[in-house]
């Protein structure tokens, strides 16, 4: 059954041509060896402090850059996650929420005022702050990058370009490590269960949530399909790997083993959510799907059936969080004819396990559709098992070294400085601003060796690189569709140990193989579709998470992915406009760390009645 069209709500945003905006460029030349770095950023804070006592619109937006300035707020002082721009805006809701919240005790952190250099024409003076709010009574942090205002080429004074605040913890109820390691109540074995929270999905969000949950005393269950902890990665494909560093995917409270490989491994992503399941006594149902959910509007509360290891359970909680991967379920291949008369093996990369049970099927040739990431290691595993290889590439791929996603003004920052303060920067700052940043960084790398992939593109494969597109529009607008290069599989398609064939998509199949929208036909004894996932927007699947009377809420969803006109993402880690006590939990292993903590602090504060209803206004209704 074809899926129905849900309405694009919130409205979904042009990331490049509608967020993004050309980087300021700077004419001041800073002298680093006599500029007092400390004292120029601890000038501005401390204006910023004094403007807010006073409440005067024209002092706050004074701080700003005029028009180029933004503000993104992690539920501290919207108690939402919103993106403003423009000095008069975010002074306008500044200002307003301010005499709500009472923001106080705003402070620079020590040591944490720096000129940081992105280009020639681009320098910016930093620094991190706390602050206290008086309702509800929180700790809170935040971030400034500074640009210098210039008049006749002369420095007169530096000027908010972005801030960023994030909520810390709620200071009645603050997060507790010990909690950690005190052992969990047994899950009883009855027919009826009762929770505060309950998370459908165990795989690394679900595991991260339960962890940042308990070490807030909330009461929780994490139910899932699968038969073991880890299995969302141990039954995935023996080759897998991460194509990014191990320091952007630390888990919060227990790191990795110094022994795991930087580009981590299948079973190292397995052992570590076993360990740290293990290590923290979380509470997971496994073999459990769920039958039917309601919501009781009247009572606030979730009711679902579930099928529990062959037997049904009925559940209730107060809030519902969805962390089975939204954008990475439902396997996507192509309907295509002649499906019948194909005799060889025809599976998704989400069926692989390895090259070697296919040889031993008697496969001596192989299709692999594709060419992301999946696509690259499958090809490789197919190359080293002796089987004929050839990666058929529908449309250019973006292409980017792992080398450049390494470099310190990268997501190599994470090699430098503790997780927390790398999400502060990668995750809790504006997107208009963040992006652009992370752009110009791998464009300026790619602009220094034009020819890297020179050979790659002779032997037929069609790149596109890091001077050609973006990474983050990928991450967020397809959820992947690029290659990270991290060796060998580049060096098999220039030498031409693996034949390519681009630019054409599969139209039909044959006794043999495929037949190619050229007309041209490519036989082989086996075809591996790895062509992603179908339900990047959530609302697409959630009949098969949560089954009967789901469609009740479906269309009252905000939509996943993509991004809304703020440049925030789409119906995910903050409160849904026109669903109560609901959330979709999704993302990369740096968003799974930071917004685990978000969604929880949320959540607390909601039980707790002291969150404070989300503030949506500012010209933007759907929120």
């Amino acid at each position: 059954m074809a899926a129905v069209a849900q309405p694009d709500f919130p409205p979904r945003a042009n990331l490049l041509k509608d967020i993004y905006q050309p980087l300021p460029k700077v004419s001041v030349t800073i002298d680093l060896d006599t500029f007092d770095t400390a004292s120029a950023a601890e000038r501005v804070v401390r204006d910023f402090a004094a403007a807010l006592e006073k409440g005067d619109k024209n002092d706050i937006a004074d701080l700003f850059v005029t028009d180029q300035s933004y503000w993104r707020d992690t539920i501290a002082i919207t108690a939402h996650l919103r993106t403003f721009k423009s000095s008069h805006v975010i002074t306008s809701v500044l200002t307003e929420l301010n005499e709500r919240r009472h923001i106080n005790q705003i402070a620079i952190v020590p040591g944490t005022a720096q000129i940081i250099t992105a280009s020639e024409t681009l320098k910016w003076l930093e620094c991190f702050f706390t602050f206290k709010t008086t309702t509800p009574q929180a700790s809170c942090a935040g971030r400034v990058m500074l640009l210098p205002e210039v008049l006749d080429g002369v420095a007169v004074r530096w000027k908010i370009w972005a801030l960023s605040t994030w909520l810390k913890d709620f200071d009645l109820y603050p997060e507790d490590e010990g909690l950690l390691r005190t052992p969990s109540e047994p899950i009883p074995g009855v027919d009826h269960l009762s929770t505060d929270v309950l998370i459908i999905g165990g795989g690394n969000a679900g595991i991260l949530l339960a962890a940042r949950l308990k070490a807030l005393s909330v009461d929780y269950l994490v139910i899932d399909e699968n038969t073991n902890v880890g299995d969302n990665w141990s039954l995935r494909y023996d080759c897998l790997r991460f194509h990014v560093g191990k320091s952007f995917c630390e888990t919060p409270y227990l790191q990795y083993p110094g022994s795991t490989s930087n580009g981590l491994t299948r079973d190292e992503l397995a052992d570590q959510v076993k360990r740290f399941t293990s290590e923290f006594d979380l509470r997971v149902l496994h073999r459990t799907t769920v039958k039917g959910t309601s919501y009781d509007i009247e009572n606030s509360t979730w009711a679902l059936q579930l099928f529990c290891d062959k037997a049904d359970k009925t559940i209730s909680c107060k809030h519902l969080v969805v962390a089975t991967g939204a954008g990475f379920r439902g396997t996507y291949m192509p309907e295509l004819s002649g499906v019948e008369h194909y005799a060889g093996v025809n599976i998704h990369s989400d069926s692989y396990k390895n090259a070697k049970e296919l040889a031993e099927q008697g496969v001596r040739s192989a299709l692999v559709i594709g060419s992301a990431n999946t696509a690259f290691d499958v090809m490789e595993d197919c190359y080293q098992a002796g089987i004929k290889t050839t990666m058929i590439q529908r449309s250019p791929t973006y292409v980017i070294p792992m080398s450049y996603l390494l470099h310190p003004a990268g997501l190599g920052l994470y090699d430098y400085v503790p997780a927390d303060i790398g999400d502060a920067i990668t995750q809790a700052g504006p997107l208009p601003v963040g992006g652009p940043l992370l752009g110009l960084t791998h464009a300026n790398l790619a602009a220094m060796e034009p020819d890297r992939y020179s050979d790659l593109a002779k032997a037929g494969f069609q790149v596109t690189n890091c001077t050609q597109s973006d990474l983050v529009a990928h991450l967020v607008d397809r959820c992947g569709g690029h290659f990270v290069d991290i060796g060998t599989g580049i060096e098999l398609l220039a030498t031409r140990k693996v034949a390519i064939k681009s630019g054409f998509v599969p139209v039909s199949y044959t006794t043999g193989g495929i037949e190619l929208s050229d007309g041209s036909i490519l036989e082989a004894d086996a075809i591996i579709w790895c062509t992603g996932f179908k339900d990047k927007d959530v609302r697409q699947s959630i009949t098969d998470i949560l089954g009967d009377g789901s469609e009740a809420i479906q269309n009252k969803m905000e939509a996943t992915w993509g991004v809304d006109t703020e440049g925030e993402i789409r119906g995910l880690w903050r409160r849904h406009a026109n669903v109560d006590n609901f959330w979709v939990f999704s993302g990369g292993a740096a968003q799974h760390r930071w917004y685990s903590r978000v969604i929880a602090l949320q959540i607390k504060g909601a039980l707790q009645r002291i969150l404070p209803e989300a503030y949506r206004d500012a010209g933007s209704a759907f929120r």
